[in-house]
């Protein structure tokens, strides 16, 4: 049984012009309409923005040969046609979609929903990001969606005309090459590999993020029993230990306490810095370990690592009002 909840009516038009054009005409009611009486057999792809049809045929090669771009006795006249029918319903396996869209990033950084997957409630963490998370303000990636577009309000109306899909697709397509560009991305409460992008100035948190009902960064984990590695860009990196306090974070807190760290990796003593909780280095140990360099508090709990940074002599290069500090 074909499943439509992907289809963006807006976006779609946005897409196809003409079919636009057919809706004010009066020729079919809607983009659905035209979409599931003509579209769709057509091989019309732009549905939503979130779907991606090169993505789901590279990420599910078992279909491609049933796809009539590949095969013309083919039973689908697209990817997208056969994730309708079948894909969408199919759960996890079917879920390498689209760039903006990660399962496992998902899941992991709404681990609340497990058990609704687990139970049936949700075929996969994408039917719960279509049908519920998109308007939540939930993000797909480790790109942190919701504070790019804060950020850069400008980007809002190319993405309601469907010009751009997301805030992720004009930083992977323009911001990353813009030495004046911000973007930050995050983690989860496991253990991540978060690799920073971009030649500005980019900011890494290996624990989860999320935004309050007030669009506000909110901290939702701290680094305990987790084990991230955070790669820098070409551009200027701020490597986050210490974060500030939020409305459900009561004071600045510095990560990884406890069993857990951050390994740093592609540190530039130049450009980068690495964020911490406090105003100075009093409460920390700088120490070389092997050929790394181990930043520790006075008590001698490693927050983390920078992978061949021995021989670096690291000092205070700014306090922030907001209760951490940067060194580099």
């Amino acid at each position: 049984m074909a499943n439509y909840d992907i289809f963006d009516e807006q976006y779609y038009l946005s897409q196809y012009g003409f079919v636009k054009d057919a809706v004010a005409q009066g020729l079919v009611k809607s983009g659905l309409e035209h979409f599931q009486k003509y579209g769709q057999a057509a091989g019309l792809t732009k549905i939503s923005r979130y779907f991606d049809e090169n993505t789901y045929l590279t990420g599910n090669p078992d279909i491609a040969a049933f796809v009539r771009p590949v095969n013309p006795n083919g039973s689908f006249a697209s990817g997208l046609d056969h994730f309708i029918q079948f894909g969408y319903d199919e759960g996890g396996r079917r879920t390498q979609v689209s760039p903006e869209y990660n399962e496992d990033f998902y899941l992991k950084n709404n681990s609340e929903l497990l058990p609704f997957i687990q139970n049936g409630t949700f075929k996969s963490g994408y039917q719960h990001f279509i049908k519920y998370g998109v308007k939540e303000g939930r993000f797909g990636t480790s790109f942190f969606e919701p504070e790019y577009l804060t950020e850069n309000p400008n980007l809002v109306p190319f993405i309601d005309s469907g010009a751009l899909k997301t805030g992720r697709d004009h930083y992977f397509q323009f911001g990353q090459f813009e030495v004046n560009r911000s973007a930050t991305f995050v983690g989860t409460r496991s253990n991540d590999i978060i690799t920073g992008v971009g030649v500005g100035n980019v900011e890494l948190i290996g624990v989860e993020v999320g935004i309050d009902p007030n669009g506000n960064r909110q901290y939702e984990s701290f680094g305990t029993n987790e084990f991230d590695v955070l790669i820098g860009s070409a551009g200027s990196d701020d490597f986050v230990l210490g974060v500030p306090a939020t409305s459900g974070n009561t004071a600045p807190t510095p990560l990884y306490l406890g069993n857990g760290q951050a390994t740093i990796r592609n540190f530039d003593v130049v450009n980068d810095f690495i964020q911490l909780q406090g105003s100075s280095l009093t409460n920390y140990n700088l120490v070389p370990v092997g050929g790394d360099l181990s930043i520790q508090t006075r008590f001698g709990d490693v927050l983390g690592v920078i992978e061949g940074g021995a021989n670096l002599s690291l000092t205070v290069q700014g306090v922030l009002p907001n209760g951490t500090f940067l060194i580099g």
